[in-house]
């Protein structure tokens, strides 16, 4: 049986490199050579915490979603593609008969099986099988880097359109992170009439100023609230993302969402509980949406970025080959050496 390479997290903050045998490729799957993956906020709460919520990464484990490669095997029922076609993974696989799955919301399948979360291993490994409705053709315009950018970008775009986003809106993007990069990405390409960000970090707030926020402001040295609603007439933003995962900027996107406006939550909090002021969301009518994953939004995101002229792949600052993935989370995890977006290369 062929090997392949493979990084295993040791519960939390430890990786080790081993081998593992290279999936059997079954009739109506793809046998992939993974060539990147990207390194999701995820990641590094498994990495860090060994858990996201009740979702406990076992002893060994391989984590990682984001990922792209190149066919090398197809069953015998694959049409769409072939050995040696550049792609990238789509990382849930939905069960397809249930009633979220038949009615378009594959991502809240609850037979979902998701890369990299336990008990389902991941990519960061150098071979992977998955079924042929989860691999899409990478266009030639685009790296094997860039197209682990299309899962952040289709969450973003997900979450932007079930804010009911609309040309002209004025927004309010908390922590421009990847996520956070990734939404202003949508919002910019979309016609926002203003985008406000705010970041504690330098080199991200520098970032967004470049992908096309108009206005950026650094959290840890201003009150954000205050210049906000300076800025906005009192009146705050049409709609509020927030994509730190902090409860202070979950208190925040309260307070700079108009009244008749939209919050939405894509940050995944540390702990296990969040708060707000149900009579300010009250009194604003404010709908609060979360955002699970995506749904149909890889190949839509793939063609933006090979049509905009934005280069959103400018969000990614370090490369790592599999054998240094330890030193990648650790930076990852601690938002070091100007880190915005890590790719493993396995």
């Amino acid at each position: 049986m062929k090997k392949g390479k493979a990084a295993f997290l040791l519960g939390k903050q430890k990786f080790v490199i081993d081998e593992i045998e290279v999936p059997v490729c079954k009739e109506n799957e793809v046998l992939v050579r993974i060539k990147a993956v990207g390194v999701c906020g995820s990641d590094a709460h498994y990495f860090q915490d060994g858990r996201i919520g009740d979702q406990i990464v076992p002893e060994k484990f391989i984590i990682g979603h984001e990922a792209s490669g190149e066919v090398v095997e197809t069953g015998r029922n694959v049409k769409s593609v072939r050995p040696g076609d550049r792609v990238v993974i789509e990382p849930g696989i939905s069960c397809g008969e249930c009633q979220f799955c038949i009615t378009g919301r594959p991502n809240l399948c609850p037979h979902v099986k998701f890369l990299g979360t336990p008990p389902v291993i991941g990519a960061f490994r150098q071979y992977i099988a998955m079924p042929e409705k989860n691999i899409i053709k990478l266009p030639d315009e685009l790296s094997f880097a860039e197209g682990t950018l299309a899962e952040p970008l289709a969450i973003a775009l997900y979450g932007v359109r079930l804010s009911n986003f609309q040309i002209g809106d004025s927004v309010v993007i908390l922590g421009t992170g990847p996520i956070g990069l990734s939404v202003l990405f949508c919002c910019k390409i979309g016609g926002a009439s203003k985008i406000i960000t705010t970041e504690i970090i330098k080199e991200r707030a520098e970032m967004a100023k470049k992908i096309g926020a108009d206005y950026v402001y650094l959290a840890d040295k201003q009150d954000v609230v205050e210049e906000i609603l300076k800025n906005t007439e009192n009146s705050g933003v049409d709609i509020a993302y927030e994509c730190a995962g902090q409860q202070e900027t979950i208190n925040q996107m309260i307070s700079v969402s108009s009244i008749g406006g939209t919050s939405v939550i894509f940050g995944i909090p540390a702990e296990d509980t969040v708060s707000f002021d149900p009579h300010i969301v009250r009194r604003k009518q404010l709908p609060i949406i979360t955002v699970r994953r995506s749904a149909f939004m890889t190949e839509a995101v793939l063609q933006l970025m090979c049509n905009s002229n934005i280069k959103f792949s400018s969000i990614i600052t370090h490369l790592f080959p599999l054998e240094k993935i330890q030193e990648a989370l650790e930076i990852v995890s601690t938002r070091s050496n100007g880190v915005i977006k890590a790719i493993i290369e396995p």
